[in-house]
């Protein structure tokens, strides 16, 4: 056995082993490749066989301690590392344990060099023995570089219900070029679930599939992910955005109708009245029933054309429509179709966000909007929540119970017309778009579609 040491490998050392005719190099690091991987398999320099070093992820600079492992190299023959180090080259020499100023060997009939008395270094092995400290790529939990995207890991999506969408293994959404739209794998040990599979393929089919459609045969698009696509689309489009009316700015208009005593009307669309409106129209009514079987509850046992013309008119007649800023399916997805079906322009009508109940709510503006006015609450609510709003010192002069579904409005507006108010709060699922309207078209007074916001303040979810 004896160490050579050859200059004219410019300023890296090598630390050799004679056995026979074998030369085994170990520390020679050559130029990195451009995926940081070292190619340097069956390669020669200075006449000088390079083995050893299959692969390398993490470039490892010259006098400077290597990645996470505390080695060191010096120029003197013998690789010199902090006792108890673990000193990591991929799948050549791994886990090799050796002190300061020591040789390290290869032993014909061993897998490992025996650099200290009772530790072996074990050779051929994917992952160190996990003793001392971690060895740079040879982590118990490393993944290989096929699993590995080209850039830093992408953060864990989410899903609808604000938590973490379960990850799994590489799927195709990565073949076609999108690190972005692919979740973070899963780890090995962790079983792929099936929500992990049906999410990888909706990001696919919603994403990278729509993008491939565009690209002519025999083509592709290097390194241009759909969400890059969609960013510079969403740049052309960003001159069309249009502003909805904020808390304060509602709270203005509110206010100012009360006190010119004027009319004012505040109608909120969400998915039920929209999917009221899509039956048979946008939308199969089968379909509806099964996407919406809360319709009876809401207050529309079927949807039918009566109703629709109805629920259209309401929103033509109203003053301010509450539209969804969710671009689901059955909001937004819903919103601008019916519209267009029912021949209503958008573009013509004074839009805020269909939750600006409780953004009046969080805002502090709710209780400064009804006190001092003469208040009539309307819903199945209504006598608990006058209760609280009586108890903050709100004057509620009249309480209409339940609405019995659209097919009751005649006889609500009727017992409203008996009542003296200033403001109504309606609260009556979807026949409260219809009432609000009609209050403030056929009775000159301010209603505002209170929604669920009056459960919510009555469970004590919500504190007024």
């Amino acid at each position: 056995m004896r160490v050579a040491k050859r200059s004219d490998l410019g300023r890296k050392k090598t630390l050799g082993g004679h056995a026979g005719s074998l030369y085994v190099s170990v520390g020679v690091q050559p130029k990195a490749s451009s995926n940081h991987e070292w190619g340097n398999q069956g390669a020669k320099q200075g006449n000088v066989e390079l083995a050893g070093i299959e692969r390398k992820l993490l470039a490892e600079p010259k006098g400077k301690a290597s990645g996470r492992t505390g080695a060191r190299r010096s120029a003197s023959a013998g690789a010199r590392t902090k006792t108890g180090a673990k000193t990591g080259e991929g799948r050549g020499i791994v886990g090799t344990r050796v002190k300061s100023g020591e040789r390290a060997g290869v032993s014909r009939g061993r897998k490992g060099a025996r650099a200290k008395t009772g530790k072996r270094a074990v050779a051929g092995r994917r992952h160190a023995a996990p003793r001392g400290g971690r060895a740079a790529g040879a982590r118990g939990k490393q993944r290989t570089a096929a699993q590995r995207a080209p850039g830093p890991a992408p953060p864990q999506a989410t899903h609808r219900h604000g938590g973490v969408a379960p990850v799994g293994r590489e799927s195709a959404a990565a073949h076609a070029g999108s690190a972005r739209a692919l979740a973070p794998a899963q780890p090995a040990a962790a079983p792929e679930c099936g929500y992990a599979e049906g999410f990888r393929d909706g990001v696919f089919a919603g994403g990278e599939a729509l993008v491939a459609q565009h690209i002519p045969p025999d083509h592709i698009l290097p390194d241009v992910a759909a969400a890059d696509l969609i960013e510079a689309g969403f740049r052309q489009y960003a001159p069309t955005l249009t502003r909805l009316a904020s808390p304060h700015e509602m709270a203005g208009h509110i206010q100012g109708a009360l006190d010119a005593q004027r009319p004012l009307s505040v109608v909120r669309l969400g998915d039920g009245e929209l999917l009221t409106l899509a039956a048979d129209t946008v939308l199969p009514g089968e379909q509806v029933q099964e996407l919406a079987p809360f319709l009876p509850y809401a207050g529309v046992p079927r949807s039918t054309p009566d109703i629709r013309a109805e629920l259209a008119e309401a929103i033509r007649g109203a003053d301010w429509i509450g539209v969804p800023i969710s671009r689901a399916p059955t909001f937004q997805g819903l919103l601008f179709p019916v519209l267009r079906y029912f021949g209503i322009d958008w573009s013509r009508l004074n839009l805020t966000s269909s939750t600006i109940n409780y953004s009046l709510h969080h805002s502090g503006l709710l209780l400064p909007v009804v006190q001092g006015r003469r208040v009539l609450l309307i819903g199945s609510r209504a006598a608990e929540l006058g209760g609280l709003l009586i108890g903050r010192g709100v004057h509620v002069t009249g309480i209409i119970g339940t609405v019995e579904g659209v097919a009751d409005i005649p006889r609500v507006m009727q017992q409203t017309a008996e009542h003296s108010f200033d403001i109504a709060l309606v609260a009556a699922g979807i026949p409260a778009v219809i009432l609000c309207s009609r209050i403030a078209g056929e009775l000159g007074r301010v209603a505002i579609d209170f929604g669920h916001l009056a459960d919510k303040l009555v469970t004590g979810e919500l504190h007024l």
